[in-house]
């Protein structure tokens, strides 16, 4: 009952469904039961050849009142299946709320195979639970004891032997269902394997490409292991609890055979007797039947339990760290400030350590430093997406938790390395995302400004071209610049550049620094810089080392003495150097080698 109290609390209007389903299933095994007690009067009529006169009368009685147990079953199967779609829908929803607000540290720990199938398995087993089990539970619960009373009004001693059956099942019953720690350990090995095989799957073409064998990616192949080994434990261990069951119902059948002899030896009624065997060994189909569903809605209770755990513990996972933001809804000006912060991915090793800086408004800051010296992590805490572990961030002189969340993030606009677009809709629906109440003219204004006209207009449906499997591929660059159109659109007060030119081709990077330009007039704008090329003309560049910048400065500035960063461009230079000679080169040997060719 606490599993499904639990269960219905995610969706309390279908309350009504569960005890509906419970109460069709009651009345229905009343009423089969109420027609087994009519195939004993039955049995007892024609063996003793008595009251045949009304045997016709009783078989239809009894047809009826299997129809009506069977229709009584089917609408409490049907009440509890709509209540486990919809449990199965509302948890779901539950979770993909809960991923749009999860903090990022959730990300940083789970990897989305991980988080996929956790989601997915357990909500699988809280469905079935619901719609499958609410009727059989029910009938587990019920069945015994009415076919107890029934035995009991057939004959006493029969009943007194279908206690010891009962009592030895149910005995037996724990063995089979398995030690529920054990399970726990196998249910756990087999979350792991299948978050396994879908990170394999989405590593596919890397092995493919380098013809990996299944070994290489250990995590996958031990987990196959283990869980084989579960399964092997598993199966042994309820395999003989199984066989035992099995000669033990063999008995059970053959016993009461052995009861009638006696007492048909000592005085009793010979047809009777013959009655209560041939209704006791049908009760026993019946029985194993029953004996096989209490094995298996315990086994599913305990499942269910299990995954409602792991649902519960997620969603809690999801909340850890998150920022909970307020109501302000008025920035008063785009200044940025931090004040005494020290921020950890892990709670433990500090990527900023008391780290104060004001970037102030309409200005344009260029973040630069070596991999991991925490540049990107400044962004990522002005933008929200984490809590910082002591101090705080202001903008407009307010904590950014201050601020409503859709105000915040209405302000900030960040243009990613990576940025994703959305396949199966088309160019224009994927810039209009940034805005919904957008008109035509503002997202054609946004991806003109993006400086995406040239590539769009090389395709039939222009505008209106399809991303994805069934219509158009774009190129990193062009794809850069469609994501920029949305930061057009949206209108942010602040920029966030995270080395967003770094993977695009000379031509698309040449479009991509003109729409930059036209993008951060009169915004407060930091770009975290991978060509520094593109950062000379900045107002302030700050050289970032350890979570602390230690220069700061215009690029003729910082230049002009022996600074960490003139070390820097002098490295970034004699590294574009020697990949211009090596190009050089491989020009010069292609070109040989057409000579070669030719003369050949």
């Amino acid at each position: 009952m606490k599993l499904y109290k639990k269960l219905f609390s995610y969706m309390p209007e279908k309350k009504v469904n569960g005890f509906l389903a419970s109460f069709f299933t009651a009345i229905g095994i009343f009423l089969e039961f109420y027609g087994y007690y009519l195939i004993w009067i039955l049995l007892k009529s024609v063996f003793s050849k008595e009251n045949l006169v009304n045997a016709s009368g009783l078989v239809i009685k009894i047809l009826i009142l299997f129809i009506a147990y069977g229709l009584l079953y089917f609408l409490g199967t049907w009440m509890s299946h709509l209540a486990g779609f919809r449990l199965e829908t509302k948890l779901r929803e539950k979770g993909v709320k809960n991923l749009l607000n999860a903090s990022n540290n959730f990300f940083d720990v789970h990897d989305s195979g991980e988080v996929r199938k956790i989601i997915d398995n357990n909500v699988e087993q809280t469905h079935m639970i619901v719609a499958h089990l609410i009727a059989d539970q029910t009938a587990a619960f019920l069945t015994p004891i009415l076919m107890l009373i029934l035995v009991f009004k057939v004959d006493l001693y029969l009943g007194l032997f279908f206690v010891l059956i009962i009592l030895l099942s149910l005995i037996v019953i724990k063995k089979m269902v398995g030690d529920q720690s054990f399970m726990k350990v196998y249910m756990d090995k087999l979350d792991e394997m299948n978050a396994g095989a879908v990170e394999f799957v989405r590593a596919m073409p890397v092995v493919k490409v380098f013809n990996a064998p299944l070994i290489g990616f250990k995590k996958l192949y031990n987990s196959i292991l283990e869980y084989k080994d579960m399964v092997y434990k598993y199966s042994m261990s309820c395999k003989v609890p199984f066989v035992i069951f099995q000669w033990l119902l063999n008995i059970f059948i053959v016993a009461p055979i052995f009861i009638a002899i006696f007492m048909v030896s000592h005085g009793g009624d010979a047809y009777i007797w013959s009655a209560k065997v041939l209704f006791f060994t049908l009760f026993m189909g019946m029985f194993f039947t029953t004996t096989m569903k209490i094995m298996y809605v315990s086994m599913y209770v305990f499942q269910a339990n299990s995954a409602v755990d792991n649902l519960e513990n997620l969603f809690v996972e999801m909340g850890d760290k998150e920022i909970k933001f307020g109501s302000d809804e008025v920035i008063e000006n785009n200044n940025i400030e931090f004040k005494n912060v020290d921020f950890s991915y892990d709670g433990e090793n500090k990527i900023l350590e008391n780290f104060s800086f004001k970037f102030d408004e309409n200005r344009v800051y260029a973040l630069v430093g070596s991999s991991g010296s925490g540049k990107s992590t400044i962004a990522k805490l002005i933008s929200g997406l984490y809590p910082v572990d002591k101090g705080e961030i202001l903008i407009g002189n307010k904590n950014i938790s201050f601020y409503e969340k859709e105000i915040l993030m209405q302000n900030i606009g960040i243009v990613f390395q990576n940025p994703k677009l959305f396949s199966g809709i088309s160019i224009f629906e994927n810039v209009k995302l940034a805005k919904e109440d957008a008109s035509d003219e503002e997202v054609y204004k946004a991806l003109k400004l993006a400086r995406c006209d040239e590539f769009i207009n090389k395709f039939k449906d222009k505008y209106d071209s399809v991303i994805g499997a069934d219509g158009i591929d774009l190129s990193g660059g062009e794809t850069q610049r469609v994501s920029i159109a949305r930061i057009f659109l949206k209108d942010p007060r602040i920029i966030i550049l995270d080395e967003a030119s770094a993977a695009a081709d000379p031509e698309n990077e040449f479009e991509l620094q003109v729409a930059f330009k036209d993008l951060i007039k009169n915004r407060t704008t930091i770009m975290i810089a991978h060509r520094l090329s593109s950062i000379r003309g900045v107002d302030e560049i700050l050289f970032v080392e350890n979570g602390r910048i230690i220069e700061r400065g215009s690029h003729k500035e910082l230049m002009e003495s022996e600074t960490s960063y003139k070390k820097f461009v002098n490295l970034y230079e004699s590294a574009n150097e020697w990949r211009m000679s090596w190009k050089t080169i491989w020009k010069i040997d292609l070109h040989s080698l057409t000579r070669v060719q030719k003369a050949k």
